[in-house]
């Protein structure tokens, strides 16, 4: 992997920053914008694996604040799903060549802006005797996409935790504590296919006071900004960053 210029090293310090200023806030999201924009620098097969251990730490740090609040139930339903999803995607990702793999990710990262751009500040409610149908159909998308490009998984789990009508702590700490357990499936799948290598352990110790400062902005920042703004600005980043992986 070539070194990089300064401008490069600084570009990636505000993404990891602001991504888990993102995470920090809602719980989700650091991944959807860390992974597209990083992309845009290392390989998808470098991004994902330093990605997915930042999103582990900073779970377990949201986890352990607020464990009480969490949903177990919800918990104990979607995780057949997300195991099943995880795994077909890392079948996935073991067999595409980088390149293509990245402009699928372009794709894919366009498409979600355009959801999130269209739909900002919405919740998608679902009645709940479909609930059960939900659960399997979102987790297993979740645990798929999560494990294929290393973010935009919260969404999909979303959907399923909107139609419980959990309490805003409730419902932040049960899909952080989600996320945390999608990730250790996830980690343990990137070690076996040797993803991490001297290269990734390098930068994701560089990454990691990013991580840190990011979560703790926030914590006490992120929260307090109008939810349907927010939404929108988060879009347009992610529309961009997938615009320019598309003509990368």
């Amino acid at each position: 992997m070539e070194a990089l210029s300064d401008w490069q090293l600084l570009f990636c310090a505000l993404v990891v920053t602001l991504a888990f200023a993102v995470r920090g806030g809602t719980g989700f999201g650091g991944g959807a914008i860390a992974v597209p924009l990083l992309a845009l620098v290392f390989p998808l097969q470098v991004t994902v694996p330093v990605v997915t251990v930042l999103n582990m730490l900073s779970s377990i740090g949201h986890g352990i604040a607020d464990w009480r609040h969490i949903v177990w139930r919800a918990i104990w339903h979607i995780m057949p799903g997300s195991l099943i999803g995880v795994l077909i995607g890392l079948y996935m990702m073991g067999l595409f060549d980088p390149q293509p793999l990245g402009r699928a990710l372009g794709v894919f990262v366009v498409l979600y802006a355009l959801y999130v751009l269209l739909l900002a500040g919405r919740e998608v409610h679902v009645p709940r005797r479909w609930l059960p149908v939900v659960a399997v159909l979102t987790s297993t998308s979740a645990g798929l996409i999560g494990a294929l490009f290393g973010g935009a998984a919260g969404p999909m789990y979303v959907i399923y935790l909107n139609g419980l009508r959990l309490g805003r702590d409730a419902f932040r700490v049960t899909i952080t504590s989600i996320m945390l357990f999608q990730g250790v499936t996830r980690l343990v799948g990137y070690a076996v296919l040797g993803l991490y290598d001297r290269n990734v352990l390098v930068l994701l110790a560089a990454a990691l006071p990013m991580m840190l400062i990011g979560s703790w902005l926030g914590a006490r920042l992120v929260r307090r900004f109008n939810p349907e703004w927010f939404n929108r600005a988060v879009g347009a980043v992610l529309l961009a960053s997938g615009g320019a992986l598309l003509i990368k």
